[in-house]
């Protein structure tokens, strides 16, 4: 039998958060892999996004440090 642990709100809207920019980041991928995307789009599309997914990942590793810290 397994258990669902429920998360605090905070933590949920967190993850919410970070769904919507995983479609974003989906997105930016699908635009730089298109053919049609002239190169300088596409690189700063690449700019954006891996800043965007780097600072979304600072943001989590303190997310799952708190709530290591809380269980």
């Amino acid at each position: 039998m397994t258990s669902v642990i429920q998360l605090p709100s905070d933590i949920q809207d967190d993850l919410r958060d970070v769904q919507g920019i995983l479609v974003l980041l989906s997105l930016a991928l699908a635009v730089i892999a298109s053919p049609a995307t002239p190169l300088i789009v596409a690189r700063v599309t690449a700019v954006m996004a891996q800043h965007t997914a780097m600072a979304w990942a600072e943001l989590l590793d303190g997310v799952i440090e708190s709530s290591e810290a809380s269980l």
